[in-house]
């Protein structure tokens, strides 16, 4: 998915393609079972660890290394 996908826990990883899914916390907590507190704590550590500052540059950095990889 990310390059540095590696450093992300599994359940990070789940919610940043939930992300780039589209579906806001409060439906990445339904779907995972966990607050929606828990979502947030959860991306502050997606984005710190792959050094971006929101969800927006997730989808953007997730779309830009699939054309890389397909070109």
């Amino acid at each position: 998915m990310l390059s540095n996908i590696e450093v992300l826990s599994i359940r990070e990883k789940q919610i940043a393609l939930k992300i780039v899914d589209g579906l806001p916390n409060k439906l990445i907590a339904c779907d995972l079972f966990i607050s929606e507190r828990t979502v947030k704590f959860h991306c502050a550590n997606i984005y710190r660890k792959l050094d971006i500052r929101n969800r927006h540059a997730l989808v953007a950095r997730y779309y830009r290394e699939l054309l890389s990889k397909s070109a």
